[in-house]
């Protein structure tokens, strides 16, 4: 789980720090309305998640949605060394479908964790995987600072990072606990009864 963390983190992090200056290198127009795209894309992930994520399952839904935000990026990596006559439409195009799965790819590893752990050790889990994810955000800076004057070599070191955090869901143990309660059972420690002893003084 903290691979899919880490993964998941270092490319949908990474790219989404460093979208304004990828847009600048592969010389799009009006880099703003672009950018405003791609953030709002990612209402049709939050819809899409809110809506199936209980019918297509957590770990269907955090593996095909990272698959997807790999894919996506592979896509505008193409399209960004490319001549294409729709090569703009192309990266704008790819870079939201990105965004749009990568939310949906957050929203399931979010319930996935918080589902894969007791209750009484739900919060050191989810603090152990979400400084795993911040470790990969950390690393995608320095990686992408590094890269960011060629691109394609960015977006696919993205691709490559989310397609490791997509086959973990695959190995996870325990079940999948969509559309389902959680058969979780906190041990309440109960007090025994004090025992009141009433003494009758008897005036004689």
């Amino acid at each position: 789980l903290q691979i899919a963390w880490f993964g998941l983190s270092f490319g949908s992090y990474g790219i989404l720090t460093w979208i304004n200056s990828l847009f600048v290198e592969v010389h799009l127009n009006d880099i703003y309305w672009n950018t405003l795209l791609f953030a709002i894309a990612n209402l049709p992930g939050n819809i899409f998640t809110g809506v199936y994520m209980d019918i297509i399952g957590r770990r269907s839904m955090l593996s095909y949605s990272i698959l997807l935000s790999a894919l996506s990026l592979l896509v505008f990596a193409y399209f960004a060394g490319s001549h294409s006559q729709i090569r703009a439409l192309g990266i704008v195009a790819s870079a939201c479908i990105f965004q749009a799965c990568s939310v949906s790819a957050w929203n399931a590893i979010d319930a996935l964790s918080s589902e894969s752990f007791p209750t009484l050790l739900r919060s050191t889990g989810m603090g152990v995987c979400a400084a795993s994810g911040r470790i990969g955000s950390l690393v995608a800076q320095y990686v992408n600072a590094s890269l960011v004057g060629n691109p394609v070599a960015v977006l696919l070191i993205a691709s490559m990072a989310l397609l490791g955090g997509a086959v973990v869901p695959c190995f996870l143990p325990g079940e999948d606990w969509s559309m389902r309660p959680l058969e979780d059972k906190v041990i309440a420690q109960q007090r025994e009864p004090t025992t009141h002893i009433d003494i009758d003084t008897e005036i004689q």
